[in-house]
């Protein structure tokens, strides 16, 4: 079925071997195959890689060492035979390799992954004119099973009948831009945003969850084309929690209690919890999958003002440098009442 191409990005904090397929050669619609390669295959806010190339993967990583993450590469001609042993980079501004050519890529910048986390916040805002200003009239989008949608038009109509009986919220996990580059070592401009991200959509009381990756290329601030990969998609019912916070022992001032969490995109703004009784108690109901719903809570509104919980406390998960509270939600459930900063009462 083609060649198996492989490289190492030798710059990232650990190396990771990742497998690149050539893709069906009648998929060459996308207007970058008019050059000799294109980067396919045939993925709260994260660090950007820079010269040093490093990637922050904190909950994702197991989705960077199982998958094919930098994406298909793949020659308009037809495959080639697989790199020999002797196609080396010496150059340390470059970074994998293209057939027998080493250094076909460098590291990208930030303006294109802010471009693609633009359109993240704006799928979560549900938000079409934004998604529309950020793509390209040409725009191509390869949703799997065949499924695409080309062209500004037809985004337009796609997003408008999704977001009507959608709630969507968009996590992104992880980012690598790259920069292909041709052998004379020119550019052809834009740059490829390598990407892993879960996608959450409540439909009625039914909750869906995508943990995806894909290869988006930014051009002039621009998404001219997305190539999606959808690793796991769970479905479940649409779980009620009801949380609560006693807030008697907290010393400072504050107009309002937030709570959030992975539900909300980490969003400390979003779900507003109210004190019914004036007791200082303040309680919150949002829908969430079953299984771990990680949270917290904050005042404000403000993620900077959020409560501080010990690590290894019982009702925290820790990971890396963050440590949450965690529930495991198998029915619609409502938890008791916690201090703020603290798994017990206030008492």
């Amino acid at each position: 079925m083609g060649c198996l191409v492989r490289f190492w990005l030798n710059n990232l904090r650990a190396r990771y071997l990742v497998h690149i397929h050539p893709l069906n050669h009648s998929a060459l619609s996308f207007a970058k195959v008019k050059k000799s390669w294109l980067l396919r295959d045939s993925i709260k806010t994260q660090p950007l890689i820079k010269k040093s190339v490093l990637i922050d993967m904190k909950n994702n990583l197991y989705s960077l060492l199982t998958c094919a993450l930098i994406g298909s590469m793949f020659l308009a001609t037809g495959c080639q035979n697989a790199p020999s042993t002797e196609a080396t980079n010496t150059d340390p501004e470059t970074i994998g390799y293209v057939g027998n050519r080493p250094g076909a890529f460098s590291a990208g910048d930030e303006s294109g992954t802010e471009v693609w986390l633009k359109w993240g916040e704006y799928l979560s805002e549900e938000n079409v004119e934004g998604l529309l200003s950020l793509a390209s009239d040409s725009i191509l989008i390869e949703i799997g099973d065949g499924n695409q949608i080309s062209g500004k038009a037809e985004l337009e109509q796609k997003l408008t009948a999704w977001f009507e009986g959608t709630d969507v919220t968009f996590i992104p996990n992880w980012g690598v831009p790259l920069k292909y580059m041709e052998s004379d070592g020119s550019t052809e401009g834009g740059q490829w945003i390598v990407n892993g991200y879960d996608l959450m959509s409540l439909t009625g009381d039914t909750m869906t969850t995508w943990n995806r990756h894909s290869n988006v290329f930014v051009n002039n601030g621009k998404v001219e084309y997305n190539k999606i990969f959808t690793h796991s998609k769970e479905v479940s019912a649409a779980r009620s929690l009801t949380l609560s916070v006693d807030m008697s022992a907290y010393g400072e001032e504050y107009t309002s209690v937030n709570v959030f969490g992975g539900f909300n995109n980490w969003c400390a703004e979003c779900d507003p919890m109210t004190d019914a009784e004036g007791n200082g108690v303040y309680t919150a109901t949002v829908l969430v999958p079953d299984g771990e719903v990680e949270y917290k809570f904050t005042v404000n509104g403000d993620n900077g003002k959020q409560e501080a919980l010990e690590a290894g406390a019982p009702c925290t998960k820790t990971t890396g440098e963050y440590t949450n509270r965690l529930a495991n939600v198998e029915a619609s459930t409502t938890l008791a009442t916690a201090c703020f900063g603290s798994c017990g009462t206030c008492d």
